[in-house]
């Protein structure tokens, strides 16, 4: 028997991914974005924003960083609502059964 999780699994999975991207596109703005995106995607928003805020120390404040950022915080806002639009239960009435005999 497997003595992991699938959280365990979700997690490698998710530093398998973020290696890919470093790999792909070595230490750069693009890179931390696109590290970014993924996070938010997998629902840690927290470490997304960590990053994009270390994007501006790390990388400086010049407008293709700044877009990046700006970008990043955007997407984080949308798929924030997203969640809280999905969470919700929708404000109808509740269906009306009818027993009908065969």
């Amino acid at each position: 028997m497997h003595s992991e999780t699938s959280n365990d699994l979700s997690k490698a999975g998710l530093q398998i991914a973020i290696q890919d991207i470093k790999d792909e596109l070595f230490d750069t703005p693009e890179c931390d974005y696109a590290i970014a995106q993924l996070l938010t995607r997998w629902g840690q928003a927290e470490k997304a924003e960590q990053l994009l805020d270390e994007m501006l120390m790390k990388w400086g404040t010049s407008p293709e960083v700044l877009a990046l950022t700006r970008r990043g915080y955007a997407e984080m806002a949308a798929n924030s609502s997203l969640d809280d639009s999905i969470g919700k239960s929708p404000k109808t009435a509740p269906a009306t059964l009818e027993v009908v005999a065969a």
